[in-house]
């Protein structure tokens, strides 16, 4: 982050920033606090994603029950279980625990799936030989099937419950094991979760059943929860975004929605905008998040209404 976005950022009065946990280092770190007034500094870190990646760990690419690609424009996904990309996770983040940050988001932890448009890119993994040993190991039997196809209904049909909570507890272990790294730092970090904003009845419960969040078990590890309440990007009315908002107050935890600034999909006007931030921001929410700072200062009269939304709040 250039200087002239971290005083177009304090110019905002933001009480926190996300940053992506690759961009920053000590230095870094200590430049941000010295422009930007008191703001707490978040580090955002991708979990289960990136061509990086399958490209150090070849094996790491999912397996898809009926063959279809695990990744589409931007987005490539990873399988959950590869020890060298957990391993390679955590070094990243026991990393940021001395750095001086004040928060954690983990980021993309979760099964793959591109849910960020109106009509999901929905997959089911992971199948890889790794994966179906450890679940072998996690239901004491050994699986028989022709072929791929016939192995996802196997499971689907007969191990469905077991599935779900094999695939859940790769996900809520990586967190389980951050919150160790968190707590063992002595320092006083807050532990953040991207969640994907479904529904527990969407998709085919596809919250747990596809991409493994599961919110119960996961709020006893994180301190915030943060739905990605991008409601264009979903194809979805402003009014969602408060749904939403009022959706997550059953995960019995602080969440801080996120919200997007970018037209993509289709236009969101200022007044639009102004409704998202005050949907997202609504009680129970603890606040919100905009997303993101260089698209907000392209567009001057959105950049106004964040300004004076956040001096009033």
């Amino acid at each position: 982050m250039t200087r002239e976005s971290l005083e177009a950022a304090r110019d905002l009065n933001p009480t926190s920033v996300f940053v992506g946990a690759s961009t920053l280092d000590a230095a870094t770190v200590t430049n941000m606090r010295k422009v930007l007034d008191g703001a707490e500094i978040y580090a955002e870190v991708g979990i289960f994603v990136g061509q990086a990646l399958i490209d150090k760990y070849p094996d790491a690419k999912p397996v898809e029950a009926f063959g279809k690609a695990t990744a589409k424009d931007w987005y490539v996904g990873v399988c959950p279980t590869h020890p060298g990309v957990r391993k390679d996770v955590l070094e990243k983040i026991k990393s940021l625990t001395k750095l001086g940050v004040d928060g954690i988001w983990l980021d993309f932890i979760r099964y793959p799936s591109k849910w960020e448009e109106p009509r999901p890119y929905i997959l089911d993994t992971c199948y890889c030989p790794r994966c179906m040993s450890l679940f072998e190991e996690f239901i004491g039997e050994k699986l028989v099937a022709a072929n791929l196809e016939e192995l996802a209904l196997l499971i689907d049909g007969s191990y469905y419950h077991e599935w779900l909570q094999f695939k859940a507890g790769q996900i809520t272990s990586l967190v389980k094991e951050t919150r160790k790294l968190i707590d063992e730092s002595g320092k006083k970090i807050t532990l953040g979760l991207f969640a994907v904003p479904w529904r527990e009845n969407e998709y085919g419960a596809g919250i747990k059943r596809i991409v493994a969040q599961d919110f119960g078990a996961l709020a006893e590890l994180v301190d915030v929860f943060s739905p990605m309440l991008y409601h264009k990007m979903c194809g979805k009315d402003v009014a969602w975004i408060k749904e939403m908002v009022a959706y997550f107050w059953h995960v019995n935890k602080p969440f801080l929605p996120l919200i997007q600034t970018e037209s993509r999909v289709a236009e969101i006007t200022a007044h639009e905008f102004e409704q998202a931030l005050c949907n997202a921001s609504a009680s129970p929410s603890m606040g919100v998040c905009v997303f993101f700072l260089e698209d907000l200062l392209k567009q001057p009269e959105k950049s106004n209404i964040v300004k004076d939304y956040f001096a009033k709040n």
